[in-house]
This record gives C-alpha cells, sequence and structure tokens, in this order.
C-alpha cells in the first residue's frame, strides 16, 4: 500500500502563469487528501487562489454557447466575409 501524507501535497506547475499576477512559473497545485479531499491551484507570488470549475458549471456554459452560435446561424447574423478587391 502506498503512503498517504496528511500534508498537502505541493505540485510546481512549469509553464503557467498566474491568473491574477500574470507571473510566470509561480503556481503551484495542491493537493488536500484530509479532512476532505480537494484541489486547487495557488500563485506563489501573490498569493491567488484558485478551485477547478464545477463539471456541470462547464457544460452548462458549453451548452449556451452552442445555442448563441445556432441562434446566430438561424437569424443569418454570422457567416462567411468575402472581401472585394
Amino acid at each position: 500500500m502506498r503512503y498517504q501524507s496528511s500534508q498537502p501535497k505541493r505540485r510546481f506547475l512549469a509553464g503557467v502563469s498566474c491568473p491574477k499576477c500574470h507571473t510566470l512559473d509561480a503556481v503551484v497545485q495542491v493537493n488536500i487528501i484530509t479532512p476532505e479531499p480537494d484541489e486547487y491551484i495557488e500563485c506563489t507570488q501573490c498569493g491567488h487562489t484558485e478551485h477547478r470549475p464545477d463539471p456541470d458549471a462547464i457544460s452548462a456554459k458549453n451548452h449556451a454557447e452552442d445555442q448563441l452560435t445556432r441562434d446566430a446561424m438561424a437569424t443569418g447574423t454570422s457567416g462567411t466575409v468575402k472581401f472585394k478587391t
């Protein structure tokens, strides 16, 4: 059996910039096992934290964007732009 520490596991994410201060290579992914499993990112420079979005919220947002695209196509407000030369 693999040993599970009660301490949070921190892993640097190479090539990732902070969404708030835009510092490159300052973001760590934090995994907490006890008391409740949790996962988030944290900036080591400005302290900004961000949790992963809920899968249902992502699905609802994608569905809404798809619906906007379908509505635009039905009304003829989108299409190919042709430039005259």
